[in-house]
């Protein structure tokens, strides 16, 4: 099968003639929350879609490389180029009569089963990166590494375990993100501040996407928490060195621009409890933004 000129792979004219996958001649078009593919000459990748950017890039999270079953980041944007076509699965979790049928094949996959404190992040990552019907394809075609290998992957479990606990893998990731920034640049986080000190914080980022989205990132992790702040964290260089101003002005989790500074005061507090050798500058509002995005 040819589409616009392009060959297309088997699994593609399978999934397109089975009605479980559909070309979008106009990206602009996808609604958000769909999960859509990108495939070229060299790239087979898919995403749960959040939106546009202002360069008009694709916004997606758990983005996972079908041709190698891998599972390539927590989130990226994609910018269609040449032969890439764009396409967006037809259903979901929330609209497909298929979705119980489709978790019962998890619920049935041994290390489910054997580790009931993964369970709900399984559960997550499952909903948020494939649809009912496609599980239900792979699982004919005999496929299911294309799920079960990304999951462990992104959860870190099973062949790809490692040996930190889920609270200290978050807590390095989050850290990796920091160490990342360079001068001018700006992350968005999420976190949970504790109203007591008998309680570690957390942090959570995957990069400059918006908070709605890293909360939807957060609930596919073994470490998912549920936040009660929001903000960003911009690095600027001084004669001192590198600099780490703090907002807590989170839309989603917060008042916006009309978050005071005690509130980012309160993070900042938190942030140099988890993470010592960094310099934190709280700041009012929305005032650490970057003015890279029209997030």
């Amino acid at each position: 099968m040819k589409i616009n000129g392009s060959d297309m792979d088997k699994e593609t004219e399978l999934l397109i003639s089975e009605g479980i996958l559909s070309l979008c001649a106009e990206p602009s078009k996808i609604p958000a929350k769909s999960i859509i593919r990108r495939i070229s000459d060299t790239k087979n990748q898919q995403g749960f879609f959040t939106g546009i950017d202002n360069q008009g890039g694709l916004i997606v999270i758990n983005v996972i490389d079908i041709a190698t079953s891998s599972y390539i980041a927590d989130a990226g944007i994609i910018r269609p180029e040449g032969k890439d076509k764009i396409f967006f699965f037809t259903s979901n979790f929330s609209t497909s009569p298929k979705a119980n049928v489709a978790m019962e094949i998890l619920q049935q996959w041994p290390l489910y089963i054997k580790h009931k404190e993964w369970q709900k992040a399984m559960e997550e990552f499952m909903k948020i990166s494939f649809s009912p019907e496609y599980i239900l394809f792979l699982k004919r075609e005999d496929s299911l590494d294309t799920l079960f290998i990304p999951m462990q992957q992104k959860l870190n479990i099973g062949r790809f375990k490692k040996t930190v606990n889920p609270e200290a893998l978050c807590k390095q990731k989050f850290k990796e993100h920091l160490m990342a920034l360079k001068p001018g640049e700006h992350l968005t986080y999420i976190a949970l501040i504790p109203a007591t000190s008998s309680y570690d914080p957390k942090f959570y980022s995957i990069g400059t996407k918006p908070h709605e989205e890293t909360h939807i990132s957060l609930k596919s992790e073994l470490f998912n928490f549920k936040p009660t702040h929001g903000g960003h964290i911009k690095a600027e260089k001084q004669e001192s060195g590198i600099v780490y101003y703090v907002d807590a002005g989170s839309n989603y989790i917060g008042k916006g621009t009309k978050t005071k500074l005690e509130t980012a005061e309160a993070v900042v507090k938190a942030l140099k409890r988890e993470f010592s050798g960094f310099k934190f500058i709280p700041l009012e509002g929305r005032s650490a933004f970057g003015t890279e995005q029209s997030y």
